[in-house]
């Protein structure tokens, strides 16, 4: 019978909160933990990413390789399992995963539970709320003049209020269509 660890994954400074819960295979790699969390929260997977240690500026336990330029090398997250962290054995279990070193959205990364299931998969994605912020918006404070902008239509810097809504392209805060994700995530 599979075994799959089953974590709950929301983004730091936001409120309310923004999560997803999935399962992934125990013989997962951090890489692909790294896939389930961009396709949850509907990333497009164009910047920097690294999972770390939750203590202030965390030592790195998997990502991109390279760093070594900062005196901090990351483990390449494709060799890295995720059963090399997490046992299931601990009380709480938990990381950080950090995604855009622009914007630094920085999300808790909670094992809740291993479980065993009859069915075999390599992922399922069991639940999750709200929208996370559009790509490339400026870390918590952009998003906060997203969501400003969503609800009154003003933009606190003045800027191009036509040209900030094309650029949101619909996007509300609180749309998150479970049932469609789950389509796409669950393949």
């Amino acid at each position: 019978m599979p075994k799959y660890y089953e974590f709950e994954v929301s983004l730091q400074e936001i409120q309310p909160r923004i999560w997803r819960r999935f399962l992934l295979r125990t013989t997962s790699t951090f890489a692909q933990l790294h896939q389930a969390i961009q396709q949850s929260f509907g990333w497009q997977e164009s910047h920097l990413w690294e999972f770390r240690l939750p203590t202030y500026r965390g030592r790195p336990i998997a990502g991109l390789p390279g760093g070594e330029e900062y005196d901090r090398p990351t483990p390449n997250a494709k060799t890295v399992k995720l059963s090399t962290y997490f046992t299931g054995s601990r009380v709480v279990e938990w990381c950080e995963y950090v995604y855009d070193f622009g914007d630094d959205w920085a999300h808790d990364v909670k094992l809740i539970a291993v479980r065993s299931d009859n069915e075999a998969f390599k992922r399922r994605l069991l639940d999750g709320q709200r929208a996370a912020p559009p790509e490339d918006c400026g870390g918590t404070p952009g998003y906060e003049r997203m969501v400003h902008f969503v609800e009154t239509g003003e933009d606190t810097y003045d800027d191009d209020p036509d040209g900030l809504a094309e650029w949101l392209e619909g996007w509300r805060p609180d749309a998150f269509d479970l049932a469609k994700t789950k389509a796409e995530f669950d393949r």
